[in-house]
């Protein structure tokens, strides 16, 4: 297949938040949108702004060549499909729904069934960020299906394709859920901290955002480690890291502060020092979460 890079027809099934950020990217970048949504009222301020309101399912699968299909789960997506009433052989369909990795490789036979093309894809980002072009989505799937349409797939945001093996994305997107909400749930924490501390929270707010930068590249240097499975360093010890963040545990319950997502991170501690990594570099934790015949 020769990668798209013509203006394309295109049309979206399902406008809640994600799907109607998809039309409008959509729009936004040039392409011919075609809508449809069970409640037609949400289709309104897209077809405002130039996209086509398709009376059905089928109408919508009918008027374009690549169907991107974003609703609420695995039984509700197929209950839509399973009312197709046009011909589909050749036709992209792109599933970007929640749903599992077993669910989508369902719907991809279901697909095939119909001599349709199949792609699954998990969004990284709010649905503003898909408006803005900020998003990245990972695709997984034929990878030539993936060039053929990554020119439209880059007016959602940055395109990567993950793998050919179907329901890879959706794999993924568990592996991202894992560190972003950690992340996230670690930032409340230190807010908490904060606050019950007597701090101004726009003082640890600014702290965040200064150190954010250098955090990642701490955790890019440890991924290196993790990649090469040697935790040797000439930095900080895991040992002395484990005293000082025994503090911050303290601090939690001295203050009255949840102290169950520092209590987590303390035994992570804990289980390296006593696994042998109290010398090592703080990536070895990484050896104490895999599984234990993991290599």
């Amino acid at each position: 297949m020769n990668s798209a890079t013509a203006l394309r027809n295109v049309s979206v099934i399902g406008l809640g938040l994600m799907g109607s950020a998809l039309a409008e990217a959509l729009l936004n970048a040039g392409h011919e949108v075609t809508v449809w949504n069970r409640t037609p009222a949400k289709a309104k301020p897209l077809t405002d702004k130039g996209a086509l309101g398709a009376p059905s399912v089928s109408d919508a699968v009918s008027a374009s060549d690549v169907t991107l299909v974003c609703v609420t789960g695995h039984d509700a997506t197929m209950e839509l499909l399973g009312k197709l009433e046009v011909p589909t052989d050749g036709k992209t369909l792109v599933q970007l729904s929640t749903m599992t990795a077993d669910e989508s490789r369902e719907l991809a036979r279901w697909a095939e069934s119909k001599g349709m093309l199949y792609l699954d894809g998990a969004i990284f980002g709010p649905a503003s960020t898909v408006v803005s072009g900020q998003a990245m989505i990972i695709y997984s799937g034929p990878e030539d299906l993936f060039k053929a349409n990554q020119t439209l797939f880059a007016a959602l945001g940055t395109p990567k394709h993950l793998s050919p093996e179907i329901g890879a994305s959706v794999t993924f997107d568990r592996v991202w859920y894992s560190y972003g909400f950690a992340v996230s749930m670690a930032f409340m924490q230190g807010a908490a901290m904060a606050h019950a501390a007597g701090f101004s929270l726009d003082v640890y707010f600014d702290m965040v955002k200064a150190r954010s930068s250098a955090f990642t590249d701490q955790c890019m240097t440890r991924g290196e480690k993790i990649a090469a499975r040697s935790y040797e360093t000439s930095d900080t010890r895991m040992a002395i890291w484990a005293d000082a963040f025994e503090g911050s545990l303290s601090m939690c319950r001295d203050l009255g502060v949840d102290d169950s997502l520092p209590t987590v991170v303390m035994n992570h501690f804990n289980r390296a020092k006593a696994r042998g990594y109290a010398d090592s570099d703080l990536a070895a934790v990484f050896e104490v979460l895999i599984p234990a015949t993991g290599d």
